[in-house]
């Protein structure tokens, strides 16, 4: 009876897991999905969708470095995620902030290609995250 409980009782936790875990991951994985939709949108030449995935006071004062960057190439390696641990936010520290650090070779539309790491800040807001600076500017 107890070892039927305690059966029971795993599996309901697995499930829960199982459930839970893909919602959480996706959670994680969203200021990295900021960045790669920044570059994409340089790469594509979309002024406006890249200057989108910045917050908004921001985008006045980085619009020209952006438009210096239109149509160059970013062959992404590694985007390595920082955010606030359990430890930092019971302490005080917004869930709402992340740190990103970018490690590309970068082929402008004129030059030659080289490998670079950029390190940019995100924030969320209404659900949103953006970057609080460009990569590679």
């Amino acid at each position: 009876m107890v070892t039927q409980r305690l059966a029971l009782g795993l599996l309901a936790t697995a499930a829960l897991v199982a459930v839970l875990g893909p919602v959480w991951e996706a959670r994680q994985r969203a200021p990295e999905q900021t960045v790669r939709s920044y570059l994409a949108a340089v790469e594509r030449g979309e002024l406006e969708a890249a200057l989108a995935t910045l917050v908004p006071e921001a985008q006045a004062a980085l619009r020209e470095r952006i438009e210096n960057q239109l149509g160059s190439r970013y062959r992404v390696e590694v985007v390595a995620l920082a955010t606030p641990s359990l430890l930092a936010r019971v302490g005080g520290a917004p869930a709402t902030t992340a740190e990103a650090t970018i490690l590309a070779e970068v082929t402008p539309v004129v030059g030659e290609r080289w490998k670079s790491t950029s390190v940019v800040d995100l924030v969320e807001r209404d659900g949103r995250w953006l970057l609080v600076d460009a990569p590679f500017t």
